[in-house]
Parts: C-alpha cells; sequence; structure tokens
C-alpha cells in the first residue's frame, strides 16, 4: 500500500468507500454529491494519518515550567493544545504521494477540464478578473466577497502546458498536483456553501470532473 500505511489505520477509509459504493445513480443524476462527500471522508482519514507518521499531531501546551496549560469552562479545567491546521496535513499528505499517483492525477481528463473552464460565481461565468487575469478551476465561495476581485483554486495554465510537453520536470509535477487537491478541498467546502442560482457550488459538472481525481487519491492508499 502508498506510503505503507497500514490498513488497520484507516478503518473510517474503507468504511467510507464502502459507502460510496453503495449509493446507485438516481434518476436526477445528484448521487456525486453523497459519493464526493463518503470520498473527502476517507481522504480525511489518510491524510491524518499520514501526517500523524511526520510528526503531525497535536501537543499539550506547556508553560516554561512545564506545566500544562488549562482553560476553565464552567467548573472544570480543560488542557489546551496545540493544533495542526488542516492544510498543513493535506500537505503532509501531498509529500508522500507516489510519482504514479501524480501522473495520473496530471494525465486526467478531468485535470484538463479544470484548466479550461470558467468558474461560475453568482450564477455567472467569470472570464477573467480586475486584474485581468484569466480564471479556470473554481471559485471559493467562502472567501469571495467581490466578483471582480475572486478568490479562486486554480490549475496555472503555465505549468500545466508546460507539463504536458515534458512531463518529467518534478517542479511542475509537485506544483500542480498541489493545485489539483487544493481545488478538490475547494468543491468540498463549497458543496457546504449555500447557493440558490446556478454557481460552483452546485454545478454538477464540476462534481462529477472532482469526483474521479478524488477516487484516484483515495483508491491509491487503499487498494
Amino acid at each position: 500500500m502508498a506510503a505503507n500505511i497500514n490498513a488497520n489505520d484507516i478503518p473510517i477509509a474503507y468504511a467510507m468507500i464502502a459507502a460510496a459504493r453503495r449509493v446507485w445513480p438516481r434518476r436526477d443524476g445528484h448521487h456525486p454529491y453523497q459519493q464526493y462527500f463518503f470520498l473527502w471522508t476517507a481522504f480525511a482519514s489518510i491524510y491524518e494519518a499520514l501526517a500523524e507518521r511526520q510528526g503531525l499531531k497535536p501537543e499539550l501546551k506547556r508553560r516554561e515550567d512545564g506545566s500544562v496549560v488549562t482553560r476553565r469552562v464552567g467548573s472544570v479545567n480543560i488542557p489546551e493544545i496545540t493544533g495542526i491546521d488542516e492544510q498543513d496535513r493535506i500537505a503532509a499528505a501531498i509529500q508522500v504521494f507516489e510519482p504514479a499517483l501524480k501522473h495520473s492525477l496530471l494525465a486526467h481528463e478531468s485535470t484538463h477540464y479544470f484548466a479550461y473552464r470558467f468558474p461560475y460565481f453568482q450564477g455567472v461565468p467569470i472570464e477573467k478578473d480586475a486584474l485581468g487575469q484569466r480564471l479556470n478551476g473554481v471559485i471559493n465561495l467562502r472567501s469571495t466577497v467581490d466578483e471582480q476581485y475572486p478568490v479562486w483554486s486554480p490549475v496555472d495554465i503555465e505549468y500545466f502546458e508546460r507539463y504536458l510537453r515534458d512531463p518529467a520536470v518534478l517542479e511542475n509535477t509537485d506544483f500542480l498536483v498541489t493545485q489539483i487537491v487544493g481545488l478538490l478541498h475547494t468543491v468540498r467546502m463549497n458543496l457546504l456553501a449555500h447557493s440558490d442560482r446556478f454557481d460552483d457550488s452546485n454545478d454538477l459538472s464540476v462534481v462529477k470532473h472532482a469526483l474521479p481525481l478524488l477516487e484516484l487519491i483515495v483508491d491509491s492508499y487503499t487498494r
């Protein structure tokens, strides 16, 4: 199994994969939403395990004298910890992605889809922002407050086309894989955002193209 991760360490991942496989296609085509949440939960279990193997795990906060820092909650004292940011855990997982997985992600048709699509915000596609930049990938709906200055998860066109010309350049590969995983995370967060318009938060095509990329990652650690 990839990165020497033990199957016994990620039982939740296997349970979520099994749940995703039990979701049958519905007539309205909305089943990818359910599958995406199941598989992201599986990936979360995986990147937690991988990050812990690299020493990224919460620790007790201590004072200079070694005593544990606590906070008062009602009538009890609760220890405080130094947390690890989710993005740091995800980054730790990406560091141990196998080369075959990285190339599978970059060669997949879904990556091409995200590299050349125009994302939607409040029902309107945005081709360029106020800085003159061509948009692609997906809009981050929780962070975007102005359509002229959108926050988005891109697939860098220059890096991507450079990769297509020469897949052997590791700098391009690693950078792009980090962007792809960041985009998948944004898709997950967008699904939690309420939108009553056609948008990146409910675009079925976005989820359908993101899902196989997420499956590639999860499958590489659970096959």
